[in-house]
């Protein structure tokens, strides 16, 4: 007999794949998402009010929204501000011939990333972002810090023509930070790509920015 869990994840699956996530992923997804959600309570990874359902249409169907729009020829990636691995495990998952860097300042947070590696063993989990962030051809982050926040976290990767993957909510929030960035850095190339949630009336973009 189902769970409640096993039937929402169910029903949710086809979603999935039609967002992109690769069929052979499910398996492994399940098992992140079981281990987040039974370890919640005690790390508080996510809201502890959150339901099961709610973690897949406000986070997971949210991490797999720009799935489309991931960029080619990606051999290796750094996901900022983790947290409990959303996205960073979701598309450590999804990406398997990636090698994913997962930046976490918690320690306790940083011991539930590495027990994910038991599930996505292509990634690493690392405290603080290094001043020289090298031999990474992506940056991602969702609900993490401001754009420019980010770039000053990432100078070094800026200067060297560094390339950006960030889940970011409101259109308007997005200008303000841009704004913030672009007097600097002028040769900014950015994306800014709507991305509408089949579960949610919610407003969602990714921003696209390379040098």
């Amino acid at each position: 007999m189902l769970t409640t869990q096993s039937a929402y994840f169910e029903k949710r699956s086809p979603l999935m794949i039609e967002l992109g996530l690769r069929p052979e992923a499910l398996g492994s997804l399940r098992a992140y998402l079981d281990f987040l959600w039974n370890s919640n309570q005690q790390l508080n990874l996510i809201s502890r009010q959150m339901t099961f359902e709610e973690l897949i249409d406000n986070h997971v169907v949210d991490c797999l929204l720009p799935l489309k729009h991931f960029p080619a020829e990606i051999k290796s990636a750094a996901d900022f501000g983790s947290g409990g691995g959303l996205p960073g495990v979701i598309y450590a998952i999804q990406f398997p011939t990636i090698s994913w860097t997962l930046y976490e300042k918690s320690p306790l947070k940083q011991d539930f990333l590495n027990t994910c590696r038991k599930i996505a063993p292509n990634m690493k989990v690392e405290g603080v972002i290094p001043l020289e962030l090298r031999n990474v051809d992506l940056v991602t982050a969702r609900a993490f810090k401001p754009i420019d926040v980010i770039f000053d976290l990432s100078r070094s990767y800026l200067k060297a023509k560094g390339k950006y993957f960030l889940l970011k909510a409101r259109r308007e929030k997005i200008e303000e930070e841009l704004s913030l960035i672009q007097k600097k850095n002028k040769d900014l190339n950015v994306q800014i790509v709507f991305l509408q949630s089949p579960v949610l009336d919610v407003e969602r973009h990714v921003v696209m920015i390379n040098i």
